[in-house]
């Protein structure tokens, strides 16, 4: 950390201690970290001072920070505050793969947490199963998508694991097409996306009647909202026999939408993803519905990759480690050599 760097941080958090002084609300700024988009600050507050006290004047910590956001809320290190990092650092899949290597099975790489940590998800798990990616757009989730696809691909056997891809915009998984993990290649007509999902549920009904679950199958869907458009009733009910019966038969959904509301996805089928990886969102109440649950702001988070994993304990946020089309499409050819 540079001289000057060190400077605006100890500068920031005379700021805060004099913003909450002059509001009646004192704490002292313990520590914190610094991460590739956002600094966080560990605040110990007066014992007489209510957190929700310290919620409302978020606006007026921005504003004598000079920053363009801050939010204020509750981990293991007792009040947090957040708020951009003034020199954002790229965090690269790739580099952030060699530091992992070698993956638990069935285990896809989906970033860094704010304590530095990489965050995996693994599919076997019942704590994932099945996940379900939601954001506006630029929030990073075709970034996320392609970068989990290939950490699995990267870091599995294809006789341990197949993916399934289906991306109607072409944007997402169109250079992972050379890997051998990919049942077919990625998959842009709607109609045919169709078919290979209720492929995948027959798949599922076979490996059922015979106790099979190998190898794997993860079935990626960017932008699901127009699958169940075209496909109507018949889709949807696809979808949710995968995620409600798919865990047991090695058959995994990964969907992404921007808005997960019930005109797109029916309530049984959103309960049925044990994971949401949850990005920027428009409303408090998209946030809702997108979490499968309140109070996780998801609203104010910054975008290009800042993302919430939600599942059965406290949202975890992280940042998505980004990889370029043609940087995928080359570490695939350089690692299975096609």
């Amino acid at each position: 950390m540079s001289r000057d760097f060190r400077l605006y941080l100890e500068a920031q958090a005379d700021r805060v201690e004099m913003t909450l002084a002059a509001h009646r609300l004192p704490g002292r700024v313990t520590g914190g970290t610094v991460g590739p988009r956002l600094v966080r600050f560990f605040l110990d507050p007066a014992p007489n001072v209510r957190f929700a006290s310290l919620r409302s004047l978020a606006d007026d910590l921005a504003i004598a920070m000079k920053v363009p956001s801050l939010r204020i809320s509750r981990s293991r290190d007792g009040v947090v505050l957040e708020f951009p990092n003034p020199a954002p650092r790229p965090l690269t899949l790739l580099g952030l793969l060699d530091e992992v290597m070698p993956l638990p099975p069935e285990t896809a790489l989906l970033g860094l947490t704010e304590e530095g940590a990489p965050l995996l998800a693994k599919f076997s798990s019942p704590s994932v199963a099945h996940v379900l990616v939601a954001g506006t757009t630029g929030s990073g989730k075709s970034v996320l998508l392609r970068g989990m696809a290939l950490s699995l691909i990267l870091g599995q056997h294809p006789r341990d694991l197949r993916l399934l891809c289906i991306d109607p915009k072409g944007r997402t998984f169109g250079t992972l097409g050379d890997a051998p993990h990919l049942i077919r290649p990625p998959v842009r007509d709607v109609r045919e996306a169709i078919e290979a999902v209720q492929s995948a549920v027959r798949l599922m009904e076979v490996r059922d009647r015979r106790g099979e679950s190998r190898p794997h199958l993860i079935v990626m869907i960017d932008e699901v909202a127009d699958l169940v458009m075209e496909g109507g009733k018949a889709m949807s009910y696809a979808l949710t026999r995968l995620a409600q019966r798919g865990r047991e038969a090695g058959v995994h959904l990964v969907a992404a939408t921007q808005r997960p509301s019930a005109a797109v996805l029916d309530g049984v089928l959103r309960a049925n993803f044990p994971l949401r990886l949850v990005g920027k969102v428009t409303s408090a109440m998209e946030a809702r519905l997108a979490s499968g649950r309140a109070g996780t702001e998801a609203h104010l988070l910054q975008g290009r990759g800042d993302f919430l994993a939600v599942g059965g304990g406290r949202p975890i946020r992280f940042q998505t480690a980004y990889v370029g089309a043609e940087e995928a499409k080359l570490a695939v050819r350089e690692k299975w050599g096609r």
